[in-house]
């Protein structure tokens, strides 16, 4: 795992996490946020993470064996799906609901989740020192999702932008609430976490 320090305009150092798996952006928010939520840096790469979030929430085998580590997983080797370890984190990616799953299974509260629709915002009067949020968006080609990405909303800078904290090469952007994201990006749906 590569952690980024990147300043935000408040000169405030935050910890970005540049995943390394084409489909873990899932698992570098989730260290990201509950980083942020309880104000502390948790030692856990992201194959540990992964295993967890597999195990427990997606197959729900605790006892099943975790898969050998760490390995790059070349996307055109597995399938589009969940059905394996290696099928969800090289090219399948994570669902919203498996976040917050994890999240609560990390001690976190979902203090609130938005419903799932394209063109979403963040609430910035929600976000504060201790309580992020992660986004789900999806990029889009004109009416066609072509996959999604998620992000985290980290807080609200004096400016009055949102910085959010990108695991997409471990970059910290300045923007307003949404719901365009870089480009092609919509915002489709924001959990708000706390400790």
């Amino acid at each position: 795992m590569t952690i980024n320090y990147r300043q935000d305009s408040d000169r405030m150092t935050h910890q970005v996490w540049a995943q390394r798996q084409a489909a873990s952006c899932a698992i570098a928010c989730i260290w990201m946020a509950r980083n942020q939520a309880k104000q502390m840096t948790f030692n856990e790469g992201e194959w540990s993470i992964a295993t967890r979030l597999y195990r427990n929430v997606v197959d729900q085998m605790d006892l099943s064996p975790p898969p050998s580590s760490p390995m790059c997983l070349a996307p055109s080797a597995h399938q589009n799906n969940q059905s394996s370890f290696g099928n969800m984190f090289s090219q399948f990616g994570t669902y919203m609901g498996q976040v917050g799953q994890q999240l609560k299974n990390d001690g976190l509260r979902v203090t609130r989740l938005t419903q799932f629709a394209r063109g979403t915002a963040v609430d910035p009067r929600r976000l504060s020192d201790t309580t992020p949020a992660i986004v789900l968006l999806g990029w889009y080609q004109g009416n066609t999702r072509n996959g999604g990405h998620f992000i985290v909303a980290s807080k609200r800078a004096s400016s009055g932008q949102i910085v959010y904290l990108d695991p997409w090469g471990g970059r910290l952007i300045e923007m307003g609430a949404g719901p365009q994201y870089d480009g092609t990006g919509r915002f489709e749906q924001v959990m708000y976490i706390a400790a």
